[in-house]
C-alpha cells in the first residue's frame, strides 16, 4: 500500500473551509463572552439538507468526518457512546435565544454522526431555518458550580449557530 504526499479529500476541504469561512458575527460573539464562555470553536459549516429539516425525526446531524474541532471530552465520549446515551446541551441562536437541546451519536446511511435532537424543530422554525441554508455550528464551554461547600465545578457544552443566508427572528 503506498501513502499520498497529498493531504487527503477531507482534509483539503476543511483547511478550504477554515481559510473561507467568515467569522462569527461580533452581537453573537459579545453574548457569548457576557456569558462567560471559552474555547469558541467552529465545529462544522454546512448546508442544511433534507435530512437535517425533516419534521418527523427532528434532529440536525453533525457528520463526525466532517467536523473541523473535536468539541467531546473523552467522558462525554463514552457517555454517548452507551447504547442510549446521550447530554443535555444548549444552543444559542443570532436572535440570543438560548435552547436545550439533547447530543446524541448515532449513523447516517454510513456514517458515524453526532445528531441535536428534541428541540431541533422548534429551533428550525424560529430560525426560519430551510433546506439549502448555509450554517456555521460554533462549540463552546460554560462553567458551572455543582457543589458549593466542596467548590467542584463542571464545564457545559454549548453551541452557538450562525446562519449565512439571511435571518429571521421570531
Amino acid at each position: 500500500m503506498s501513502v499520498s504526499p497529498y493531504p487527503s479529500r477531507s482534509k483539503w476541504r476543511n483547511a478550504f473551509f477554515l481559510i473561507t469561512t467568515p467569522d462569527m458575527p461580533t452581537r453573537m460573539r459579545k453574548q457569548i463572552e457576557e456569558m462567560q464562555g471559552y474555547n469558541l470553536q467552529l465545529v462544522i459549516h454546512k448546508k442544511l439538507i433534507e435530512t437535517d429539516m425533516n419534521e418527523k425525526d427532528g434532529r440536525l446531524f453533525l457528520i463526525i468526518k466532517k467536523i473541523l474541532f473535536h468539541f467531546i471530552t473523552p467522558d462525554e465520549e463514552k457517555l454517548l457512546n452507551d447504547a442510549n446515551g446521550f447530554m443535555e446541551v444548549k444552543i444559542l441562536d443570532e436572535g440570543q435565544r438560548v435552547s436545550p437541546m439533547f447530543l446524541t451519536k448515532g449513523k447516517i446511511q454510513e456514517h458515524d454522526a453526532y445528531c441535536l435532537t428534541t428541540h431541533w424543530n422548534s429551533f428550525v422554525a424560529k430560525n426560519c431555518l430551510k433546506i439549502g441554508h448555509l450554517i456555521q455550528l460554533w462549540s463552546f464551554r460554560r462553567v458551572r458550580l455543582v457543589d458549593i461547600e466542596n467548590e467542584i465545578f463542571t464545564s457545559d457544552l454549548y453551541f452557538a449557530l450562525n446562519t449565512m443566508d439571511g435571518r429571521c427572528f421570531l
